[in-house]
């Protein structure tokens, strides 16, 4: 017996910033800059100095093609069906399993108790 692939594969369920995080670009900005800033010795001089601002420009722009490339990915995928987003209640459980300290945390365990959604297992109370 031949199993269909098309006909039983099951969706991946990923927010853009999971996706994000995997193809290590999560974050608005590369960050390359406060790395190098740092102890950096070129800066020192006027040649030094415009050297550090061009190579920056271009590890950030390189860093946002890649970003951009990797949300159109994303998007791409949801189209295709490939991958389901996350639903505002399954965001709202993932957000109450986060730090009981953290004040948004306890107001989305308050969502989910208000929902009738028991915030640990994501089933009806």
């Amino acid at each position: 017996m031949m199993n269909n692939t098309s006909d039983n594969a099951i969706k991946q369920v990923m927010d853009l910033d999971d996706y994000l995080g995997q193809k290590d670009v999560l974050f608005s900005t590369s960050g390359y800059c406060l790395d190098k800033l740092r102890s950096n010795r070129q800066i020192g001089t006027q040649r030094g100095h415009e050297r550090f601002k061009k190579e920056c420009a271009n590890v950030e722009r390189e860093y946002q093609k890649r970003r951009l490339e990797a949300i159109g990915e994303y998007n791409s995928l949801v189209e295709s069906g490939q991958v389901r987003p996350l639903t505002p209640i399954e965001r709202t459980i993932r957000k109450a399993n986060g730090h009981p300290d953290n004040p948004s945390v306890q107001a989305a365990r308050r969502m989910c108790i208000k929902r009738g959604i028991d915030w640990r297992t994501g089933k009806e109370i």
